[in-house]
């Protein structure tokens, strides 16, 4: 099914800001029914229009400066963001149960 061509108005604009700042993959903007487009126009959209992508939960975290430094250094040294790594770290803890219990140690 192929999408209507349509102007990128203001409104269309301010919900396009809205929905990549909330997280929203490409995909699921580009079905929200102001948006009406395709997840590749979105991108475009979103670049021309300085949006970045990112990964909402790593950016809602707000460390502390200590912590952030921390792991700014590690993401740098492995070339990737602070949300990527953060995102990674989550990800593997919650692959191994066993390390969520181990890092946790609830029972100290």
């Amino acid at each position: 099914m192929s999408k209507q061509k349509t102007n990128w108005t203001a409104e269309r604009i301010a919900r396009l800001g809205f929905l990549v700042g909330q997280g929203f993959a490409a995909k699921r903007i580009a079905d929200d029914p102001l948006i009406a487009s395709t997840p590749n126009n979105v991108h475009r959209q979103a670049q021309r229009f300085g949006l970045a992508f990112r990964d909402a939960l790593a950016t809602a975290i707000r460390l502390p400066a200590e912590a952030a430094a921390r792991y700014d250094t590690a993401a740098e040294k492995r070339g990737v963001t602070r949300e990527s790594l953060i995102k990674l770290l989550v990800m593997t803890a919650a692959a191994e149960p066993n390390l969520l219990d181990n890092i946790l140690d609830d029972e100290a």
